[in-house]
């Protein structure tokens, strides 16, 4: 019950987030894209059954869901309907990618941000 109430806690905090970066205009900050990866993370082991996991081993549910993103990936590479396949490996570099600007972005603002302070 604990690992649901978190999810709805988080769910919540995850739309007022995104009500106001759409009310300023504004583009969201590492706070922002770390919550919404912990929502993620939190709904993908609610409904794989490791919702206890995520306190006591999340990097073991993160493993879990990156991999089931891997088969995804390998599902979506047989999909006549994409225009092109998904390569698992190239979309983390891209991640990366994107995590390192938005870092950088972060430096370059002298911010700190916390995933779950208020604004």
């Amino acid at each position: 019950m604990e690992d649901r109430l978190t999810t709805l806690k988080i769910r919540n905090r995850v739309r007022s987030v995104n009500r106001r970066l759409a009310k300023n205009n504004a583009d969201p900050g590492c706070a922002d894209r770390s919550l919404w990866g912990a929502f993620a993370v939190l709904n993908f082991a609610d409904v794989t059954g490791l919702g206890g996991d995520v306190k006591v081993d999340p990097e073991t549910v993160l493993c879990d869901l990156l991999a089931d993103l891997m088969h995804w990936c390998d599902v979506q590479k047989t999909n006549d309907c994409l225009i092109e396949s998904i390569d698992f490996e190239s979309a983390l570099e891209r991640a990366r990618d994107h995590y390192s600007e938005e870092c950088a972005d972060k430096r370059r603002a002298g911010r700190v941000d916390h995933p779950y302070a208020q604004r």
